[in-house]
């Protein structure tokens, strides 16, 4: 099951992009922490798996993690209001991988036309539950799924916080 973690803060330019950038391949650096022992893996390969989803619409986040938000076809827009499928993009930094295969970091992609569903979600069905629906099918294949928040607490902050808070209650 994964970890969820939603980095907010209403201000811009305190760090919450950099801290998801930075945390997501330190994590994917680490090898699975065994419950029972307490050490860490042994097997080649055994890596956290993590997924960081950039719902900020200036796509700091996109940027980056090397893509160009502009040449995107889909976005986590396109998840949360279209109902379809999360735009994974896999193995980010995977450029970066030992011997043993760190598998990189995957990301869900942002662009400015996240701005519209500020709006749109206002009058969207359902609209606390829509990022949470768009991370069920993929939550059970990532160890943790970190999420960069827009620097206000507007409708796409609180999908996010939403999704977090639904998704831990998921875990039983």
């Amino acid at each position: 099951m994964s970890r969820i973690i939603a980095l907010f803060n209403q201000a811009g330019g305190v760090g919450k992009t950099s801290l998801v950038n930075q945390l997501g391949y330190m994590i994917a650096c680490c090898k699975r922490l065994d419950v029972k022992t307490k050490k860490r893996s042994k097997k080649k390969g055994d890596y956290y798996q993590v997924l960081v989803v950039d719902m900020d619409p200036q796509a700091s986040l996109t940027i980056f993690m090397g893509l160009d938000p502009y040449q995107l076809d889909k976005t986590i827009y396109h998840a949360i209001l279209h109902d379809e499928p999360l735009p994974i993009h896999k193995g980010i930094y995977a450029q970066t991988q030992k011997e043993d295969g760190i598998p990189g970091v995957d990301l869900v992609p942002a662009n400015l036309g996240l701005a519209l569903a500020e709006r749109e979600l206002m009058s969207a069905m359902m609209s606390d539950f829509r990022l949470r629906e768009a991370l069920l099918p993929v939550q059970e294949h990532y160890d943790f799924i970190l999420i960069d928040c827009p620097p206000s607490l507007g409708n796409l902050a609180y999908t996010s916080r939403a999704a977090w808070l639904l998704l831990l209650t998921t875990r039983s």
